[in-house]
């Protein structure tokens, strides 16, 4: 990268931010040399109790914006929250991160493509080298409850689980209780709602594993 194109993305990163999230904030905890690095327009909203940890890597959030535009990115934590970042992993413009009361989002490394939206009301596990496309949706949650006649909810949160090195194609859907093996790829347009074996490409609604695969490198 030339001199010019450094300064360029270093004037795109909101400082006061940088600073703020990466030395002064409680609610960051950062145990090794990773940085949150927040371009301008990021919005990142922490309730009381809620916490973000650096494992190793940074955490790029509003990243590849387009020069002069106003868009957002959202990293949103609600009351006793916790999101674990835990290898570089970069949030694109347009894209959420919303965690809700007492849930848990965990990420190996990602890159989370614009107009993503990950949001989680238990647990959603995804591990490292993901690349999650433009307009994917995972839940873990319907967040509104179904019940019976018994007045049982019918529709409780069911964890997420996303393994190593896992392709998620365009405007996929993973529903509660997703699972997807290692190395898997989910073709565009697809719903998960349930076990994808590792090293397989899966479409469909649902989704169903039709081929192996294999990864060069």
């Amino acid at each position: 990268m030339g001199l010019y194109n450094k300064i360029k993305l270093l004037s795109q990163i909101s400082w006061s931010k940088f600073v703020y999230y990466n030395f002064i904030s409680k609610q960051v905890e950062r145990k090794g040399r990773g940085w949150i690095i927040p371009y301008r327009n990021a919005v990142i909203d922490l309730a009381a109790g809620a916490k973000i940890t650096l494992e190793k890597g940074h955490f790029l959030i509003n990243a590849n914006k387009p020069s002069g535009a106003r868009t957002e990115a959202y990293v949103i934590l609600r009351k006793n929250a916790k999101l674990n970042i835990r290898g570089l992993t970069q949030l694109n413009y347009r894209a959420t991160i919303e965690v809700h009361e007492d849930a848990e989002v965990d990420i190996g490394s990602a890159y989370i493509n614009s107009d993503a939206v990950i949001l989680a009301a238990e647990s959603i596990h995804i591990g490292h080298g993901c690349l999650i496309s433009r307009m994917v949706f995972i839940y873990d949650a319907d967040h509104h409850d179904i019940v019976n006649e018994e007045e049982k909810v019918i529709n409780l949160p069911r964890p997420v689980v996303i393994g190593d090195h896992v392709w998620i194609g365009l405007q996929s859907l993973l529903l509660r209780g997703s699972k997807i093996g290692d190395g898997a790829v989910i073709a565009a347009n697809s719903l998960v709602g349930g076990k994808i074996k590792a090293g397989t490409m899966a479409s469909g609604n649902p989704a169903r594993s039709y081929s192996e695969i294999h990864w060069k490198g």
